[in-house]
């Protein structure tokens, strides 16, 4: 069976033993028992119209994608959304896609239904878009933005995010370990399931082999080995940042969800969670690609990313065997003036966070040396 039954019922006895004490929450709860079970259903009778309707599918050749990992708000989404651009190289996932259309039988339906529809349905996603955005200025989302396929293995119960940011952080920890926590089944049974979303994908949009899947996904940073397993081919872009503005930015982005959701205030059990994933993060990636080819991987300093787009992409495409043609020559260099104007809106303290500077240098003192980070002492 693909989808985890399991975890999907052990998850709704911690919603149930919590008992939502707030409006907020149990609205949350009532999503999640209601419409999530409905949404599935439909998509995996679309699953299965796909095996009797679109068969072909599962021979689509996935040739040489491309993967952006690293740990969360370290560049990733920027990376993704630049690339992606590149339309003559690169195919992606929009954040609909991912979420409500994984088949090729609801692209097929929805394509045909969203022409005469395109207005009013632009109109509500603009709407829904710009209200969330207005409260979180950390990750912008949009529909119709390329987001991290994560979010395709919420359709088997088995993604990071669902005990992640529902605060339940037990049932988190063997996905943010996933290579070496998670039993060889069930990595078997989500990396056989997500490759079959991207064959579903490139099939559906009739993505010729010179075109190149492209994901950025954090979450694959701690399952790379499983991800080659599926995509032997696969080169691989991890972004790294300093671990001072990282440990700090992911914290806070989760206090935010937590708040959204209505997660009650853990005390130190969430940070110290953070600080023990990042560390794996950084270790595990930076380990298996030292033993991989060279032009199958690419590192990238997230200072450099942010400093100068244009050269740190072509570099990327250098490092991987992939020419930078004139017209996205010009959109890189459009991006980069944009990035040298761009100033973030996502402020926060150390201290309020409840970390020490000290602290996260010390334990990081690898990384900083390594990269050359500031370690803001001068």
């Amino acid at each position: 069976m693909v989808f985890d039954f399991t975890g999907w019922f052990r998850f709704a006895h911690g919603c149930l033993k919590a008992r939502p004490r707030n409006g907020r929450r149990l609205l949350i709860w009532a999503v999640f028992f209601l419409l999530y079970p409905l949404l599935e259903t439909v998509i995996w009778i679309s699953f299965l119209l796909d095996r009797l309707l679109y068969g072909r599918y599962r021979d689509q050749i996935v040739t040489q994608p491309v993967f952006i990992a690293g740990m969360f708000r370290s560049g990733t989404t920027f990376l993704h959304r630049l690339i992606a651009q590149d339309q003559e190289r690169f195919a992606t996932m929009a954040m609909w896609e991912i979420l409500f259309a994984p088949s090729v039988t609801q692209r097929r339906v929805l394509y045909g239904l969203a022409r005469p529809l395109r207005a009013p349905l632009n109109y509500l996603a603009n709407l829904m878009e710009t209200r969330w955005h207005q409260q979180n200025v950390m990750h912008r989302v949009s529909l119709r933005e390329p987001e991290e396929d994560e979010y395709l293995l919420l359709h088997i119960w088995s993604a990071l995010t669902t005990g992640l940011s529902a605060g339940f952080l037990e049932q988190a920890r063997p996905y943010v370990y996933f290579d070496s926590q998670l039993p060889r089944r069930d990595r078997q049974r989500i990396m056989g399931f997500y490759r079959r979303c991207v064959q579903r994908h490139l099939y559906a949009h009739r993505i010729p082999q010179n075109v190149h899947y492209l994901a950025k996904n954090p979450a694959l940073s701690p399952k790379l080995e499983t991800l080659h397993e599926f995509f032997p081919d696969a080169r691989i872009v991890y972004l790294v940042r300093n671990p001072l503005e990282v440990v700090p930015s992911f914290l806070s982005m989760m206090q935010f969800t937590w708040r959204v959701i209505g997660v009650p205030t853990q005390g130190p059990e969430l940070r110290d969670f953070v600080l023990d994933m990042t560390r794996h993060w950084y270790d595990y990636p930076l380990q298996y690609l030292h033993q991989k080819p060279e032009n199958s991987y690419v590192i990238v300093n997230y200072d450099d990313l942010v400093s100068d787009p244009s050269n740190t992409v072509t570099e990327i495409y250098r490092q991987i065997g992939l020419p930078v043609s004139e017209k996205f020559a010009q959109v890189l260099h459009h991006e980069t003036e944009k990035a040298r104007a761009y100033r973030s809106c996502h402020d926060y303290s150390l201290e309020k966070l409840g970390l020490d500077r000290e602290q996260i240098v010390e334990e990081f003192q690898d990384i900083f040396e390594r990269f050359g980070f500031d370690s803001g002492n001068h």
